[in-house]
């Protein structure tokens, strides 16, 4: 698929920001997931790119696919970008360029749904969580401001590991979101935008994406037990 030079920066900046990696000293990129489609997604972008050779192994033990880029400059200034001295951060420059493209990309690489039982009310609570907390709370907090410049509510969840916090989505806020960045979600990844409700009176019909990402179900043990899995939708 043909990409403008925009999406690809916004592409490249969002898996940057999440499972991708860039060496600095050597200018060059790697990009490791499960997902051998979405692998070669990232590829075709990369290929893109004038004058970036993408090299591909797939390892057998973990069935992950692996691919990494030669030296390139363009892998400099990225790295510039979306690195300090020591680790990844998000930083005002970075986090200010994220769009929905890119947001959607980080979500397929580090954000997840989780499908809870309401005991109170014996029904299903859709929970989206950012697993973000290679980065602290302040830079979190930038991201969560971004989010907001789209309409996007959320908040932060104390863990113990990491830099201590996760960013939780709820309620109109995840359907919200989910509906956003439905348009930029690999097939692979589908399983991640998939809401389930008991009835349609709890949902926002009128989102873009409402006949997609919205599932009714009649008995929610089921769904919390055996959610859905990649591959399945």
């Amino acid at each position: 698929m043909k990409l403008t030079a925009k999406d690809i920066k916004k592409i490249m900046l969002g898996i940057t920001l999440s499972d991708g990696s860039i060496d600095r000293k050597n200018q060059r990129f790697e990009f490791y997931s499960k997902s051998q489609s979405f692998v070669d997604f990232v590829a075709d972008t990369l290929q893109q790119i004038t004058g970036v050779v993408v090299n591909y192994k797939y390892d057998a033990k973990n069935n992950g696919h692996r691919i990494w880029t030669h030296k390139h400059p363009y892998f400099k200034h990225l790295g510039e970008v979306c690195y300090s001295s020591s680790r990844k951060e998000l930083n005002t420059y970075n986090v200010s360029r994220l769009n929905l493209m890119s947001i959607g990309m980080m979500w397929m690489c580090d954000g997840y749904l989780e499908h809870a039982l309401n005991r109170k009310t014996n029904k299903v609570q859709n929970i989206g969580w950012f697993c973000l907390e290679a980065f602290p709370k302040p830079e979190l907090e930038m991201f969560q401001k971004q989010l907001l410049s789209f309409g996007i509510g959320s908040s932060l969840v104390k863990k113990p590991w990491g830099f201590g916090y996760r960013i939780r989505i709820g309620g109109s806020e995840l359907q919200k979101f989910i509906s956003a960045i439905y348009e930029y979600i690999h097939p692979d990844f589908r399983y991640k935008t998939i809401l389930f409700y008991k009835s349609e009176k709890n949902f926002d019909m009128g989102l873009p994406s409402a006949g997609h990402i919205l599932q009714l179900y009649e008995d929610c043990e089921d769904i919390v037990r055996h959610p859905l899995k990649k591959g399945t939708t």
